[in-house]
């Protein structure tokens, strides 16, 4: 792969301020200031960016963390692959992928920048999400809770329906195209495949053992048969995906995406009731009406997708919602209750009959008529004397 950038002659500390001179460094590596001691990436100067670390690489490119120097704000920058810059296919659409995303302004779409090409390297500049994919978080923790999922599914939902508004289909909707910001919301990228639907798409073509077209874990049945898809294509990506997230699997299980794909076309998806029996049966419905190998029985439109997620979601805020580790600790306090309060009142009974002490005494009564004008023996210090 060609050079991209330069290394710059110098930056400045990102701690304290002073100049750091990078002659004979390489990009990406770590230079210590000589003053306080901070560490500072190495960047490369690529035309107005600095580009400091790669956050991905995929088929078509490769993404960057970078800084945009003249407006001195972080950002990923998106650059494709250089064997495919002199291919006028590819080219068109990596912008059409830039221009997809940058018509629809969803909080849960990642954010077009500008577009551009630099010394023969074409380039997307966008919002920076730099905290990680859903396959990545899936990885990690094996499943998500099912709050999380329904409300990751609201948010994606909403995402597709705003594009869909806008005549786009993503038709590449899979947990690795699900990224989060530093803030923990989740952004929707890589619309490298999307276009208006009905359209053909210029440079359908894809790279070499690369399948931009979609994923066989999540693509829609129909497509694996070479057959139009639509709106409820998507639907069932997002379903699948979700059942991912859900199961700690996805809906095909299968070693290899061939094998996958054969099998995706043909053979319903796994129940979603064995290999996650925790979840609430709703949310199980939910999913697998999505999953529906016909397309006329899936979700005809997002906006009965999202309806049915957020009674989903706002159920498990319900009673019926207790999971069994709060019924326990409820039923845990309980008994730590009434055992505290035996112990309590055993300790008062101890404590009369030990002292003779009343704990709650009773007000003295009051003496019969004229008992206090009789004289009567006050006795002090041993010496007894009348009043």
């Amino acid at each position: 792969m060609d050079a991209l950038g330069n290394v710059p002659d110098s930056i400045n500390c990102h701690s304290c301020g002073a100049i750091l001179d990078l002659t004979g460094q390489t990009g990406f590596t770590h230079v210590e200031c000589k003053h306080c001691g901070a560490p500072s990436v190495v960047p490369l100067k690529f035309g107005d960016f600095l580009l400091l670390n790669v956050i991905g690489t995929g088929g078509a490119g490769t993404v960057y963390k970078a800084i945009d120097v003249s407006l001195n704000r972080y950002l990923a920058l998106k650059v494709l692959r250089s064997n495919l810059a002199s291919d006028p296919a590819f080219v068109a659409r990596f912008s059409g992928e830039a221009r997809a995303t940058a018509t629809v302004n969803h909080p849960n779409i990642a954010q077009v920048y500008s577009f551009g090409e630099i010394d023969h390297w074409y380039y997307t500049a966008m919002e920076l999400c730099d905290q990680g994919s859903l396959d990545d978080r899936i990885t990690r923790l094996g499943c998500l809770p099912e709050p999380e999922v329904l409300s990751l599914g609201l948010q994606i939902a909403s995402a597709l329906r705003a594009a869909r508004q806008h005549g786009v289909l993503h038709r590449d909707v899979k947990p690795g195209n699900i990224l989060f910001n530093e803030d923990g919301v989740p952004k929707f990228i890589d619309f490298s495949p999307a276009l208006a639907e009905g359209g053909d798409p210029e440079g359908s073509r894809t790279p070499e053992g690369e399948q931009i077209w979609g994923t066989p874990y999540y693509v829609a049945p129909e497509k694996l048969r070479g057959k139009p898809d639509d709106e409820r294509s998507d639907i069932y990506s997002l379903g699948a995906t979700l059942f991912h997230a859900l199961a700690g699997r996805p809906p095909v299980d299968s070693a290899s995406t061939t094998d996958a794909a054969a099998k995706h076309a043909v053979d319903p998806a796994s129940s979603l009731a064995m290999v996650a029996p925790a979840a609430q049966q709703r949310t199980i419905r939910i999913i697998t009406h999505m999953l529906a190998q016909d397309p006329a029985e899936r979700y005809g439109s997002y906006d009965e997708v999202i309806l049915d997620l957020m009674e989903a979601r706002d159920s498990l805020k319900g009673p019926q919602a207790v999971t069994p580790f709060a019924a326990s600790g409820q039923k845990r306090f309980a008994t730590l209750y009434v055992v505290g309060t035996l112990i309590l009142c055993a300790g008062v009974v101890w404590f009369v009959w030990k002292y003779g002490v009343a704990v709650f005494p009773t007000a003295r009564p009051s003496p019969p008529p004229g008992e206090w004008s009789r004289p009567h023996r006050a006795v002090r210090n041993g010496i007894s004397a009348h009043a």
